[in-house]
């Protein structure tokens, strides 16, 4: 949640940060994603602390995390020099390995609820 919130309103960051990534993505694809995923992230977060829809909202997020960590697993193969832009415009650290395994770590929990919501339906 804290991680779409800091980028709420900083779409041309986003956008720059997501082209960075040297991925080809066409323009109005990179538009859309950075106005809509920080809100996206957000909402995500507010449904994951509600308990709303936990299965499906736990999966979603499991989802991105490794859509997430593939991306700047490339980058960091790539040798790029590229902030993740993970949190918001003040994130200008290109990212590394260590920046890998962080979203790996929170994938964890993610994976996690996703088992948890299973189990709990079944009880």
């Amino acid at each position: 949640m804290a991680a779409g919130a800091l980028k709420i309103g900083h779409a041309s960051d986003l956008a720059a940060t997501i082209t960075g990534f040297g991925l080809g993505l066409p323009p109005v694809l990179v538009a859309v994603a950075s106005i809509a995923l920080p809100p996206f992230e957000v909402l995500l977060g507010v449904y994951l602390i509600g308990g709303w829809l936990l299965e499906t909202t736990s999966i979603v997020v499991s989802a991105m995390l490794l859509i997430f960590i593939g991306v700047v697993a490339s980058v960091v193969a790539r040798g790029l020099h590229v902030s993740c832009g993970c949190f918001g415009s003040a994130d200008t650290a290109p990212a590394t390995w260590w920046t890998v395994v962080r979203d790996a770590v929170f994938l964890i929990p993610a994976i996690y609820l996703v088992w948890w919501s299973r189990a709990s339906e079944r009880d």
